[in-house]
């Protein structure tokens, strides 16, 4: 079977090339983030206050995680993004209007920061879960495998395209383009047709039991369990990539264009290492 057969589903083809668009600019505006603050930040504290994103936008997970997967099993998982993928859009808008208009203080980022962060809380299951109901199960794992490959492939071109927009527009611009990238996902789940809808008698309730439920379900499967620990753990230090800027500005001095690459580069690490396993697997 091709990997690349899961495109020829007209609805996983819509939504793999929305996604590509929208996390490039995701990652385009997340560097641009770290960048403005440790520009807007106190001379000796741009660790702090580079710190202090990551915080803002891992509190929304800690409050919201456990409800995310309850509401898109709850709901219509297309009117969910919608929902979440305007709220994006409409973030990055405010963070470029407030961009042009001179901001001066770091705070506005960091709440909208946290309103993002709770927005893609309840995005990633739903977008997750709707992915097996545009392909057909002999062709699931061209899909996932498609879409680790769009997110690497925006983890590269979204920062790198970033550095050049932040070196030659100015950052305001960065969260422009992020905004109007949030129009491809939303054009493609709009566009889809005939999705199938999860019937009434399979859909569960938005309640404290199928949130405990969920819970006990992972924790009574060790693979799962484990699975999901190995991955905090690994995300969790990986914030060490928020202090890039630090190096950009006052250790390599390679400016905005050098800090995209930079921001990048594990990305590029992470494609290669993936190309040489399936290589010599």
């Amino acid at each position: 079977m091709s990997s690349l057969a899961a495109l020829s589903h007209r609805n996983f083809r819509l939504l793999w090339i929305g996604q590509l668009v929208s996390f490039s600019g995701s990652m385009m505006q997340n560097a641009a983030i770290l960048w403005q603050v440790s520009l807007l930040a106190p001379p000796g504290h741009k660790g702090l206050a580079l710190g202090m994103v990551g915080a803002s936008r891992f509190v929304p997970i800690i409050f919201f995680s456990l409800l995310s997967g309850a509401v898109a099993d709850a709901f219509d998982r297309r009117r969910v993004m919608l929902v979440t993928q305007s709220a994006l859009g409409l973030i990055a808008g405010a963070l470029a209007v407030l961009t042009f208009g001179g901001l001066t203080s770091a705070w506005p980022i960091y709440v909208l920061s946290m309103i993002g962060g709770a927005a893609s809380t309840f995005d990633g299951p739903a977008r997750q879960s709707l992915i097996p109901a545009l392909v057909p199960r002999h062709h699931l794992p061209s899909a996932i495998s498609l879409n680790t490959t769009m997110f690497q492939i925006a983890a590269v071109s979204g920062p790198a395209l970033g550095g050049l927009v932040i070196g030659l527009l100015g950052i305001g611009w960065a969260y422009a383009f992020n905004a109007l990238s949030f129009l491809g996902v939303i054009y493609a789940l709009i566009s889809m047709r005939d999705v199938p809808e999860v019937p009434d008698e399979e859909r569960s309730e938005v309640s404290l039991h199928a949130v405990v439920e969920g819970i006990r379900f992972v924790f009574s499967t060790p693979l799962i369990r484990s699975s999901m620990l190995v991955d905090f753990f690994a995300t969790f230090f990986s914030s060490a990539t928020a202090l890039l800027p630090i190096f950009a500005q006052d250790i390599l001095h390679v400016g905005a264009h050098g800090y995209g690459w930079l921001y990048a580069a594990p990305a590029v690490g992470a494609t290669v290492g993936s190309l040489l396993m399936v290589r010599f697997a």
